[in-house]
């Protein structure tokens, strides 16, 4: 197949060259620095920015991968796309379509956005769901082997919502998943990528910190419960690959 990846950055790349071994890959960045690094290794990779519309290789692909964080006007800019109705397009999502006060969600769970980046998001999933072929995969906060955000909180003090679930994915089974719904051509679905452990931030970034030998982080005493966010249709259908 030919899959077109709208957006080279960390989980997109990562998809890319794992996607390379058995498919035709056509790439986007905004990065003429990149640019010529990432045509090293695929060679049908462009430039693509705010003020440009895909070129006609990019969006006669088996598959779109839609791989871009929101920004105001992002809609409009996607809705002058012209998409050929027929394709798979798959949509990297987030968990931030749900808002802080739902605090127990899934995928049947109407999304109630309380950040700009949330509101967006809710409204291309909405345009994305015009598509005869569509997949929402939305992700939890992605982490790696070189991205952990307890490397980020390590040593900080006073830092809040310590009681909150993690909800996490690594970026193995963010890139294992999405090639499952590729391969397996799941239309019609949205998803919660979230691995099913769901640590508090305080023990989860503590206990991270001294097994790395690296100074803790400090959390405020609360009794706030935050946000659980259930990746119960993923469960049904995929093994977690990597522990969070």
């Amino acid at each position: 197949m030919k899959i077109s990846i709208i957006g080279l950055g960390w989980f997109g790349l990562a998809l890319a060259q794992e996607l390379k071994m058995k498919h035709e890959i056509i790439g986007t960045t905004r990065s003429d620095e990149k640019l010529k690094n990432l045509k090293n290794i695929f060679p049908e990779v462009f430039i693509l920015n705010t003020e440009m519309i895909p070129n006609k290789i990019i969006l006669n692909a088996d598959v779109i991968i839609i791989n871009i964080p929101p920004f105001k006007g992002q809609l409009d800019w996607l809705k002058n796309w012209p998409i050929p109705k027929d394709k798979h397009i798959i949509f990297i999502s987030s968990t931030s379509v749900y808002g802080q006060n739902q605090l127990i969600v899934n995928e049947e769970i109407s999304p109630i956005p309380d950040s700009v980046g949330g509101k967006i998001l809710v409204e291309e999933e909405e345009w994305i769901q015009s598509f005869s072929h569509y997949t929402i995969i939305r992700f939890g906060g992605l982490i790696g082997p070189d991205r952990h955000p307890g490397k980020y909180l390590s040593g900080r003090t006073d830092i809040s919502g310590g009681n909150h679930p993690v909800n996490l994915i690594q970026q193995k089974d963010a890139v294992s998943f999405t090639i499952q719904v590729i391969e397996q051509k799941i239309y019609g679905e949205i998803f919660n990528l979230i691995h099913p452990s769901h640590p508090s931030r305080k023990n989860y970034y503590q206990n991270y910190c001294i097994l790395n030998n690296i100074p803790i982080p400090e959390f405020l005493e609360s009794s706030e419960s935050g946000k659980l966010v259930l990746s119960s249709k993923v469960e049904k259908i995929y093994q977690f690959k990597e522990p969070i």
